[in-house]
């Protein structure tokens, strides 16, 4: 039982400490607010649902606003039938796996793979992939041969200039 992401024994416990806190009397009062407030909600939501549908309608668009409030359950239950499509084919294969796990499992002779008959879709065309091109290092740089043109840290350029310098 999970009810607004509280499970049975926290609800157990939160019940508790408010009989406690508010005692019978007050508890008994507050329940009867909190259906009160909870009843208005769901009316506005049904009036909103209504006038948002009718805008919808008189707009052309093709939409149905969900009727019940909107919770972890229906948002859950909304966003898996509208993924459906996308993840039906990852399912429909996961489960010639997990056939074909069995067969192997229980020592029968697995069966050759065949191709599904054709709905008569055409597929769409898929480019042919090139392999990539292995990448080549280039050759490895040689310094160049030192020809005294550049000097050194004290603007000496020649050995006999090193020397007389030092």
């Amino acid at each position: 039982m999970n009810i607004f992401g509280v499970g049975g024994m926290e609800l157990g416990l939160i019940l508790v400490i408010m009989l406690i806190v508010a005692g019978p009397k007050r508890m008994i009062r507050w329940a009867y607010v909190l259906g009160t407030y909870t009843a208005k909600l769901r009316k506005m939501w049904e009036e909103t649902v209504d006038y948002i549908q009718k805008e919808v309608d008189e707009a052309g668009l093709d939409v149905q606003v969900p009727k019940e409030l909107p919770t972890r359950a229906n948002l859950n239950r909304e966003i898996t039938r509208m993924m459906k499509p996308v993840t039906a084919p990852v399912e429909d294969a996961l489960k010639e796996v997990n056939e074909v796990k069995k067969s192997a499992v229980n020592g029968a002779r697995i069966p050759p793979l065949t191709p599904k008959p054709s709905t008569g879709e055409p597929k769409p065309a898929t480019a042919a992939v090139e392999p990539a091109p292995t990448p080549t290092a280039p050759p490895p740089a040689t310094p160049p041969a030192p020809s005294g043109d550049f000097g050194t840290w004290s603007g000496a350029t020649e050995p006999q200039d090193r020397e007389a310098s030092s």
